[in-house]
């Protein structure tokens, strides 16, 4: 190679704002190594270039300058500590190995080894500036990884807002939002007073003047009074109703682990009142009764939920819906919202036919207050006074036991059965390959194969009635208790609790196949709640509550009478020979129903 005076400019660069790169030497170790090198190797070094940026991305300005030095030759080879110095991005790696393609970049010189403009060298210094750009993706992807796990478990990555403190004690990856308690109640003092009508500029002024709340202070900012603008940034940031995007603008949203500093409702409220509506809850608002498990009744699309916000106007008092056309005031007086005292904010559900196979259906739409008390109407039809549900199921044991002697003569059938296809296949099998048969004059090869896959068919079918049988009761009588505690339980537990998920369940309980047909849903109901309706019916007593406050009931008065009941009874009366009661039967039936439409039956309970 011909022999060229090198002039090398030294580089050393330290990702002071990126915690990828913590292993990484500090700048002053870097030069310490370079001059080093510079000393022993006696280089003509014309300058060193110092940086604290990553290098993941281009646009290091130092970087930039020490291409354009190269380019206008100014120097013709680079000294730095290590390769992934120069580049860990697939951009900035071409443009040094096209410098050197070009001639302009001669020499790249490590503690380690020396890169010339040679073939070799060049695919050398390729594989390690490809092998730091791998080592950089796979800690991005690790990073991101874990990023994304902390804001699954309702932490969210990044510096807490205020009223919040970042958890510094705890060990990476397990760190948590705190609460900080010197600020937090005034945070919440915030929302509470601009939701009361309190103006945004009053509570700049109680802020300052009356509270003297100052920011957080950090390194190099906070530690001053609350802007009028970060106020309305506190107002309008979901993080303190308890849930964040991550990433920003990435769509995924996730629920807090946090405390919250304002109801998920009273914050939707606000931004109604400053004139937006908040766009996580337009994208994760979840609804019970959606997902094709209503379908309306005229053309059979599936029932969707939607949400209608309206106001209130406190001039005009009015009634007024908002909308994406109008968000900002009152439609009859054109009174802004934020204008107003204390707005009422009304906040409704819609249940309506999706319209995808219509697009024209006119079937009505209901109401969620006025479905949910349709679904409590008919739960009240279904319940069952608890110590009848004790009676009934006492009783189902009872006859169990009853027909234990039943079942195990049963079992002792079945098994005399298979003893007896087993001889019948073993004499098969004899007569098969006995000497007399040896021209198949008794038994031929066609007959003996029909033969023997009938009786293993047989013996098969014996096999699994055999392992049924003994299952099957026990496996009755705890389904029928599930049904029996379902039609105790559910009006409570449906009433009591704000678990979609729940009330999701107890309704799909009520029956499958529902419909929605003029502002009511159609329940086409299992045989064993029409059953027990029937029941209630016949036997008002069945319905009959026991109140803790009221004289206690006589137990043994209620189960005689209980046990009077002809349509408790009346299984017995049409057919002796049966012992299960009613219920399980009922039960039965019901099982039916869900293994023929694929769902397995669940009570909820």
């Amino acid at each position: 190679m011909e022999n060229v005076a090198l002039k090398y400019i030294g580089y050393v660069r330290k990702s002071s704002e990126d915690n990828k790169e913590r292993q990484a030497a500090s700048l002053p170790e870097q030069v310490y190594v370079l001059k080093g090198m510079e000393s022993k190797d006696e280089l003509n070094v014309i300058d060193i270039l110092e940086e604290s940026r990553t290098a993941h991305i281009p646009g290091r300005p130092f970087f930039n300058k020490l291409l354009q030095r190269i380019e206008g030759g100014e120097a013709n080879a680079v000294l730095v500590w290590h390769e992934n110095r120069l580049a860990r991005n697939a951009y900035d790696a071409g443009q040094i190995v096209y410098l050197m393609d070009e001639g302009k970049l001669v020499e790249i010189r490590t503690p380690s080894r020396v890169y010339h403009n040679t073939p070799s060298d060049k695919f050398m210094l390729q594989i390690e500036l490809a092998s730091s750009k791998k080592d950089s993706d796979d800690k991005s992807v690790v990073v991101i990884r874990g990023l994304e796990g902390k804001a699954r478990k309702g932490w969210r990555p990044g510096v807490a807002p205020q009223g919040y403190l970042n958890d510094k004690t705890t060990e990476s990856g397990f760190r948590r939002i705190l609460t900080d308690h010197d600020r937090f109640p005034f945070i919440k003092k915030i929302f509470e007073m601009f939701h009361g009508g309190t103006p945004v500029v009053e509570i700049h002024r109680i802020a300052k003047d009356e509270w003297h709340f100052r920011t957080r202070q950090k390194k190099r900012s906070g530690g001053g009074f609350l802007s009028i603008s970060m106020i309305y940034s506190i107002l309008t940031n979901p993080f303190y109703c308890g849930r964040f995007e991550y990433p920003v603008g990435g769509g995924k949203w996730y629920g807090g682990s946090y405390e919250k500093a304002v109801s998920e409702e009273v914050f939707n409220e606000i931004q109604i009142k400053l004139g937006r509506k908040s766009q996580y809850r337009l994208q994760n608002h979840q609804f019970a009764y959606t997902g094709s498990l209503i379908h309306c009744h005229s053309c059979g699309s599936s029932i969707v939920a939607e949400e209608k916000w309206q106001c209130m106007c406190s001039n005009c008092k009015e009634k007024f819906s908002i909308t994406k056309n109008n968000k900002v005031g009152c439609r009859y007086c054109n009174t802004l919202i934020k204008d107003m005292e204390s707005p009422k904010m009304l906040h409704y559900i819609y249940y309506r036919c999706g319209r995808k196979k219509n697009p024209k259906c006119t079937e009505a739409t209901i109401r969620l207050d006025r479905l949910e008390k349709q679904i409590d109407e008919k739960l009240a039809g279904i319940e069952i006074a608890p110590p009848f549900m004790g009676w009934a199921i006492r009783q189902i044991l009872e006859d169990n036991k009853k027909e234990k002697d039943f079942r195990e003569d049963a079992i002792e059938n079945i098994k005399r059965s298979h003893d007896q296809a087993r001889i019948r296949l073993d004499n098969l099998l004899q007569l098969k390959i006995s000497p007399a048969n040896s021209d198949g004059s008794l038994l031929s090869d066609e007959d003996y194969k029909l033969q023997k896959s009938t009786l293993e068919a047989e013996l098969k079918a014996i096999e699994k009635q055999l392992g049924d049988v003994d299952n099957r009761m026990i496996q009755a009588n705890d389904q029928t208790e599930k049904a029996f505690t379902f039609a105790s339980r559910a009006q409570e537990r449906f009433n009591n609790t704000d678990d979609l998920k729940v009330k999701r369940d107890i309704f799909m309980g009520l029956g499958l196949n529902l419909t929605l047909h003029d502002g009511k849903v159609l329940f086409d109901a299992p045989k064993y709640i029409i059953e027990i309706e029937k029941m209630k019916k016949e036997a008002p007593i069945i319905a009959k509550g026991v109140e803790p406050k009221k004289e206690p009931v006589e137990m043994a008065l209620l189960e005689e009478k209980y046990s009077l009941i002809p349509a408790v009874l009346r299984s017995r009366e049409l057919n002796p020979a049966c012992e299960i009661m009613l219920f399980v039967i009922l039960f039965f039936r019901k099982v039916s129903d869900y293994v023929l439409s694929g769902v397995t039956p669940d009570f909820g309970v």
